[in-house]
């Protein structure tokens, strides 16, 4: 928040929330009741403690009123691999997972950002279930808060000119699940902000520790 100063929005990315196939559940709801009931609470895999897998299935934890336990893995796809062999029930797969959940290893039951994702369009926010939820992991460029204000405007102008290219979001897709995030700098700023304390309030709840 204070020694970077934001040039320009990039891209955006989500999550899908998933499970091991042998899991008995379809949809959110199900996953829910399912892990109301759970005794030992259901295992959830991540990257890592203070990841946004973690923080996204936190964030559904709260909003739901469930518990389950939080198993923490070197990287989303290791975290994916887990899940996949039943070391974990739960995952929020990304762009490293997105073949497991083509290939059926993962079942897919919603997206983690506030519309469905054109890469698995027929996955429901999870949003609809509990509205307000968003987890949307953002790419931006950056620069020293001492660059001059014309080389920043330089910058930003030639971001947008690329973006403008209709070979853009293929470019950008090459993992199968980017998209151009198209922001004016005062939107890109109040996102930073909003996510900033919004995770930040989440952390802290949580008391989520970086290890």
């Amino acid at each position: 928040m204070k020694d970077l100063l934001p040039v320009s929005s990039v891209a955006s990315n989500q999550f899908f929330l998933s499970v091991n196939p042998s899991l008995p559940v379809k949809t959110v709801p199900e996953l829910i009741e399912y892990a109301r009931k759970a005794k030992p609470p259901l295992p959830y895999a991540s990257g890592g403690n203070g990841s946004q897998h973690q923080l996204g299935i936190e964030m559904l934890k709260q909003r739901a009123g469930i518990d389950m336990l939080h198993v923490p893995y070197r990287g989303g796809a290791p975290a994916g691999t887990a899940t996949v062999a039943g070391e974990t029930m739960v995952v929020l797969a990304g762009a490293s997972n997105a073949g497991l959940l083509k290939g059926g290893q993962l079942r897919g039951l919603a997206a983690t950002g506030p519309k469905r994702s054109p890469l698995f369009p027929e996955l429901p926010p999870i949003a609809d279930y509990y509205p307000g939820y968003d987890l949307t992991i953002w790419l931006g460029l950056f620069a020293p808060p001492a660059t001059p204000e014309p080389i920043v405007t330089r910058l930003r102008n030639e971001v947008q000119k690329i973006s403008q290219r209709a070979d853009f979001a293929q470019k950008l897709n090459v993992t199968g699940s980017l998209e151009p995030l198209k922001l004016s700098p005062p939107e890109f700023s109040a996102l930073i902000k909003r996510d900033y304390d919004k995770y930040g309030k989440l952390v802290r709840d949580v008391g989520i520790k970086v290890q």
